[in-house]
């Protein structure tokens, strides 16, 4: 039997559900506002609305993972999260200095080193059990 999933790392997957699901909705429906408000670099609506699919696809899968029990369950979910933030991380930040995205490349950058971060250390805790 699997160990089971510890209670921290499911606050995680809702944490980051939230987070998935606001700037989902954001890029998805409001693409063009985002871009004035942030005074991002460069504007190609129809790659926000996809990039906010994605999100809103990421936040489905956080609520999946944060439904089961197991580790067994959702170790996959968990190296997923991994992969997404730390490459979504080096892309933001070659994006920080490239494009100079200013402080919002920054706090993109900053959300996504903190669940890497987090998951990274759940990731190691759950392997020890």
């Amino acid at each position: 039997m699997s160990p089971a999933i510890l209670k921290e790392l499911k606050y995680t997957f809702l944490v980051q559900l939230v987070v998935f699901l606001i700037f989902g909705i954001i890029f998805t429906f409001f693409i063009e506002q985002y871009v004035e408000w942030f005074n991002w670099p460069n504007l190609d609506p129809t790659a926000g609305r996809y990039i906010g699919v994605i999100f809103l696809s990421f936040a489905f899968v956080e609520f999946l993972a944060y439904r089961e029990t197991e580790w067994e369950q959702v170790e996959m979910f968990v190296v997923l999260d991994l992969l997404f933030c730390i490459l979504g991380a080096m892309i933001q930040l070659i994006g920080t200095f490239v494009d100079e995205t200013g402080w919002a490349g920054w706090f993109n950058f900053t959300i996504q080193i903190i669940f890497f971060l987090a998951f990274l250390y759940f990731y190691i805790q759950q392997q020890k059990q």
